[in-house]
């Protein structure tokens, strides 16, 4: 008989773990996926932030605790070892494809690894000057001598040797990584990829690399014959599924059915659901499907019913298009940016995308701000849309009994229902800031722009003819901010504006108030605080990377900025640079039950539970089962239906003896499914299976 209970533990400070960072757009993350492999039970992709998602039974991609933000390269499987190489001399590896370890090498090193490939008996990894490692176990490494300077770029196994390519056509061959042989290639062009194709007799090392090269070998050894792609661009992968070759690259995917010497290009000719125009970084072939991968973690499938015509498909609800800005009102948040993109979501997990009118179709929002009654986005060429709380009118058609129905509802359209706002510019606007009282918008030739309903537009003389991307309003005073250390302050209803000396240059980006307190950031690393928009404090940040954004969570301050900046900490001027899963520009940030969220280039939003959830995770239903297997043994299957929070990690424990408090840990969990519930299978031998046992769940900030 099995009881069970949930604990509640009580938590500190906040803490921002460098592990937990979600990807909730794009989908299944926004990674640049750099390597991938499918193999019949498992598939893995590596990239930059210390990136390293594994798939195996349940087709989900789950994030790998890597415990480095180095870019990964490079990813392999030796047996049952996991392997990831990368930036500045990093090797990875693990066996339960969860939490990766740093392998161990005799030199230290600054290279980077660009690839790597195993048999069942030792892996080699290449990179940068020529550098090759090897290894018979994946943990420790030693280095060899490749006799070569040339960046080396990929490598793989087959026909009982190691086959390396790399720059202005350089081809390594070597039957045990250690002693290596150059052979000659036929070509100049720079080498990005080799693979070993194929089974049997059938079976041959592929080359591809610039300019549309493509070079074949049985035996990795001379000749390397050239094969005509069709093609002049970038070749990054090549891949064989039973139906053919696929060759991925710069806005280039082109297949090339079994038999035929053609290559049919999958993006510009018409296919079924063509796959978008992107750089695909990487491919793999499993059966009659394709998976394909790129930037920005861009993953398409190409699945065919006849092994000639693929239909590619990839996750609808994602978007590449770069977010701009973000608010949070209501409990309502709303990101805008390129392609009259609106998103919207009530967790920070899920987002939707919304419609804008038709004559805002081309604009490019570019801030966004609001309050509990009114969102505002502005835009390019003067856009300006509007979002108001309260019940609107939709039609909702559903088939009744193989007939049409309409059915007028009323819903709440705040978020969701857009509607332009009449032109009163055509400027480029950036800035946002609404209160209770005031609408304030600006953007190009200190263009600044006031209003009381969202209807009605004043344009107020300002003493600057620099860009404005940043407004704010708070303690009284209106503060605007812009291009080469513009600072303006304003009167309370918006009318009137003087120039705050500022003595910098630097382009102050983004002003917000929080908490008693106007704070701005921008170029080269600027942070400026004032309380009432004159006297301005300058405080250092410890970076010269552009800072975009700001945002207060519980007396905590986070900063954003290019490159994956995020400063945090109680004091403006003792802030530490806090690692996150991406290496791309953060525009923008605000906060959601203690959520922190990010949004910034090709569509990024992230988010961190940093304020730990205290709802406790439930069972929500339990049930066992005894199988007998084919050789007569029996199992015990159990299996636990839990509920809690998305993004909550709880150790799942049992007792046999809960008189005497004695607990074992079963494992770490997180629930990743927006619906908040998860399943835990869990088997072993009926014999050793106790008489009864307790189970609970303890939270894990």
């Amino acid at each position: 008989m099995a009881c069970w209970f949930s604990v509640i533990p009580v938590f500190g400070e906040i803490q921002v773990h460098d592990a937990r960072w979600r990807w909730s757009n794009p989908c299944p993350h926004g990674n640049n996926v750099m390597d991938m492999f499918l193999s019949s039970d498992l598939a893995m992709q590596v990239g930059d932030g210390g990136a390293i998602y594994v798939q195996q039974a349940d087709s989900r991609w789950v994030p790998c605790e890597s415990g480095v933000t180095n870019y990964m390269r490079g990813a392999a499987l030796m047996d049952r070892r996991l392997l990831a190489v990368g930036s500045y001399g990093c090797i990875l590896w693990s066996d339960d494809a969860h939490r990766f370890h740093p392998a161990l090498s005799d030199v230290a090193t600054g290279d980077w690894f660009e690839g790597v490939a195993a048999s069942t008996e030792r892996a080699v990894c290449v990179g940068d000057n020529g550098s090759v490692y090897v290894t018979a176990d994946g943990t420790n490494w030693s280095r060899s001598v490749s006799g070569t300077t040339e960046w080396l770029r990929g490598v793989a196994y087959g026909a009982g040797a190691f086959v390396a390519v790399g720059e202005n056509g350089t081809i390594l061959r070597s039957s045990s990584g250690s002693s290596w042989q150059k052979i000659s290639s036929g070509t100049g062009e720079d080498l990005n990829r080799v693979r070993r194709l194929g089974e049997g007799v059938d079976a041959c090392f592929i080359a591809v690399g610039d300019h549309g090269t493509m070079l074949q070998s049985d035996t990795g050894n001379v000749p390397w014959i050239p094969v005509l792609t069709g093609t002049t661009n970038m070749l990054n992968d090549v891949a064989l599924n039973d139906n053919g070759l696929l060759l991925v690259g710069d806005q280039e995917i082109r297949y090339q059915p079994v038999g035929e010497s053609i290559w049919n290009d999958q993006i510009n000719e018409p296919v079924s659901n063509a796959p978008s125009p992107w750089t695909y970084i990487s491919a793999c072939g499993d059966s009659d499907r394709w998976l394909v991968a790129g930037r920005s973690g861009l993953l398409y499938e190409g699945s065919s019913s006849n092994g000639v015509s693929y239909t590619w498909i990839s996750d609808e609800s994602s978007s590449h298009a770069w977010m701009w800005d973000i608010t949070i009102q209501s409990g309502i948040c709303v990101a805008v940016g390129d392609l009259a993109t609106i998103k919207t979501s009530l967790d920070g997990i899920l987002w939707a995308g919304e419609q804008v009118p038709q004559s805002c179709s081309d604009s490019i929002f570019l801030g966004v701000g609001g309050t509990s009654n009114l969102l505002i986005a502005v835009g390019s060429d003067g856009s300006v849309v509007s979002s108001h709380s309260g019940k609107v009118p939709v039609a909702v058609t559903n088939e009744i009994d193989g007939e049409l129905v309409t059915t007028n509802l009323m819903v709440e359209g705040f978020g969701v229902v857009w509607d332009a706002v009449d032109t009163f510019t055509t400027n480029n606007l950036q800035g946002v800031a609404v209160s209770d009282d005031l609408i304030l918008v600006c953007g190009d030739h200190g263009g600044l722009y006031s209003s009381t309903n969202a209807t009605d537009w004043v344009l107020r003389s300002t003493p600057t003819d620099r860009f404005l991307s940043g407004v704010a309003v708070g303690a009284g005073v209106c503060v605007a901010v812009g291009a080469e250390g513009c600072v303006l302050r304003g009167t309370s209803d918006g009318a009137e504006w003087i120039s705050i000396p500022m003595g910098t240059d630097n382009w102050i980006y983004r002003v917000r108030w929080l908490d008693g307190l106007f704070v701005a950031v921008g170029e080269n690393g600027s942070i400026y605080s004032s309380t009432d928009g004159l006297e301005w404090q300058k405080h250092t940040s410890g970076t010269v990377r552009w800072l975009t954004d700001v945002a207060r969570v519980e007396n905590q301050w986070f900063i954003v900025g290019y490159q994956g900046t995020l400063l945090s900490g109680y004091e403006l001027n003792r802030l530490t640079r806090l690692p996150l899963p991406t290496t791309k520009s953060v525009f923008g940030v605000d906060s959601l039950d203690g959520k922190l969220i990010l949004v910034g280039i090709e569509g990024m939003i992230l988010r961190n539970q940093i304020v730990p959830s205290t709802s406790p995770v439930d069972f929500l239903a339990y049930d066992s089962e005894f199988i007998t297997n084919v050789d007569g043994s029996k199992m015990l299957y159990e299996i636990f239906l839990l509920g809690g929070r998305p993004d909550q990690y709880f150790d799942f424990q049992s007792s046999t003896n809960l008189p005497d408090g004695e607990w074992s840990e079963l494992g770490l969990f997180e629930i990743y499914d927006s619906s908040g519930t998860l399943y835990l299978l869990r088997s072993g031998d009926p014999s050793e299976a106790p008489v009864s046992e307790m189970y609970r769940t303890l939270l894990s900030p």
